[in-house]
């Protein structure tokens, strides 16, 4: 009986100390782009278009921006390729500064300054820091992809080169993943 006693102990003890079990996979893109709420770091969410084109994919892409329109850009939730392994966002981030940067109009040219994962204490997404001209206009853009939920996901932001403004940026590319994350 005392034999009974102490395995019954054991097994509640056991039970007890296990890790509760991890959040449900988001499985659709769909149900990813649920997830993004209206307002993210004082960035409001505008338009959203469905992506069918073989150089995206399919998915969908929601148009963000300040409220003077400061900052402006899109966040893009792709259905992922089964195939794409799970630390492939630095290929697809590379991908996505080549569409970014090359075939452009000649008044357009933005160029990579530099490669930072968001956030810094959590990193879930691998950006790449651009700048350039929109004409004889100075610009900066951040492009950012990550895989949350078993999707793709994009964002970039472009705005006037601005002190602070690719922290406003980097801010918004920071809530982004933590509304994104379980």
């Amino acid at each position: 009986m005392r034999a009974l006693a102490l395995l019954l102990l054991a097994t509640l003890a056991a039970c007890a100390t296990q890790a509760p079990p991890p959040p449900p996979v988001v499985n659709t893109a769909e149900a990813l782009r649920q997830r993004l709420p209206d307002t993210i770091a004082g960035f409001r969410r505008g338009s959203t278009t469905t992506l069918s084109e073989p150089s995206t994919g399919e998915g969908t892409e929601l148009a963000y921006a300040t409220a003077n329109r400061a900052i402006a850009g899109y966040v893009q939730v792709l259905r992922r390729d089964p195939a794409l392994a799970p630390g492939a966002t630095e290929e697809e981030l590379v991908r996505f500064v080549a569409d970014s940067t090359s075939g452009t109009p000649m008044h357009r040219r933005l160029r990579q300054r530099a490669v930072i994962v968001l956030p810094a204490a959590q990193p879930a997404l691998r950006c790449a820091e651009l700048e350039g001209t929109y004409g004889r206009q100075a610009v900066e853009s951040l492009a950012c992809v990550g895989i949350f939920g078993g999707q793709l996901v994009r964002l970039r932001l472009t705005h006037i080169r601005r002190e602070s403004r690719m922290a406003e940026a980097r801010g918004f590319a920071e809530a982004l993943a933590a509304s994104l994350t379980p």
